[in-house]
């Protein structure tokens, strides 16, 4: 069974690949006539293929970081459809989360620690939600780098120090949570160019937490996995966001040019 689930993922990733602008293009044109409808179906089938990939990867076992995997689909959900089967997605990712977190098939949860994991999931989560829904209604605001620079150096500091003193530099679950806040902030208010570096300085202080502790050296799989895991929602979210905020300067400018037309031929008449 595992066997034949990882050749068909290979494929699909392969075959996704391949013909990406051909999906993003057919998912954007069934976005824009029925958005609800479809974005739940996503929702659902991501949700389907995640449960399927926890079980084949990780057999049910909670490792640090595993909801990532929800984390990553509610952020294109946001991305290519609407608020709602984001949210939606969202709640099944906290069901799932329930279920995994020891003791096993059960909604309740031992440890206290769990609590912390399920409720910094589901903020960070409402956070790219946010983030999503205000950059496609051309709220979001883009100040100069320099100021965006400092803002991001603040935050790293920010969150070294809750991870030193409020966690006592030890790598509880999803202990960079964190630094996601941070970098999320900073794309939205700012620019991704200091959101990038703001992920790279959050990279290097998470490797210096993870076991051994006090050094670069990360030697754990699990650890390894974590810190990828990481990175990879981390870069999703500034692609994404990049790509709204391009989005959205291209229609203001196009709106704006629009309006000047029309003043001009007001002015002629």
């Amino acid at each position: 069974m595992e066997v034949w689930f990882w050749q068909a993922a290979f494929a699909l990733i392969v075959g996704a690949f391949f013909f990406r602008m051909q999906l993003l293009g057919w998912l954007r044109g069934l976005a824009a006539g029925r958005p609800s409808l479809l974005g739940y179906l996503f929702a659902t089938t991501y949700a389907m293929f995640t449960l399927l990939l926890i079980d084949a990867t990780f057999a049910l076992q909670p490792i640090p970081r595993f909801d990532d995997l929800f984390l990553i689909g509610i952020a294109l959900t946001a991305y290519f459809f609407h608020t709602r089967p984001a949210v939606y997605l969202l709640s099944i990712g906290v069901v799932a989360s329930l279920w995994v977190l020891p003791p096993l098939g059960s909604f309740h949860l031992a440890r206290a620690m769990d609590a912390f994991r399920i409720a910094s999931f589901a903020c960070i989560s409402a956070l790219l939600i946010f983030v999503m829904r205000h950059l496609k209604s051309r709220r979001g605001r883009q100040t100069p780098s320099p100021l965006g620079y400092l803002f991001a150096t603040t935050c790293a500091l920010v969150g070294a120090m809750i991870n030193f003193i409020g966690f006592h530099g030890q790598p509880v679950p999803r202990f960079n949570d964190v630094f996601l806040v941070g970098i999320a902030v900073t794309v939205y208010f700012f620019s991704v160019t200091p959101a990038t570096y703001l992920l790279a300085l959050s990279i290097a202080v998470s490797a210096w937490i993870l076991p051994p502790g006090n050094s670069f050296w990360v030697q754990s799989l699990a650890d390894c996995y974590r810190l990828i895991s990481y990175t990879v929602v981390a870069g999703l979210l500034l692609f994404l966001t990049a790509r709204l905020k391009t989005w959205s300067s291209h229609a203001l400018q196009g709106n704006q040019l629009e309006g000047l037309s029309i003043h001009r031929r007001s002015v002629l008449l």
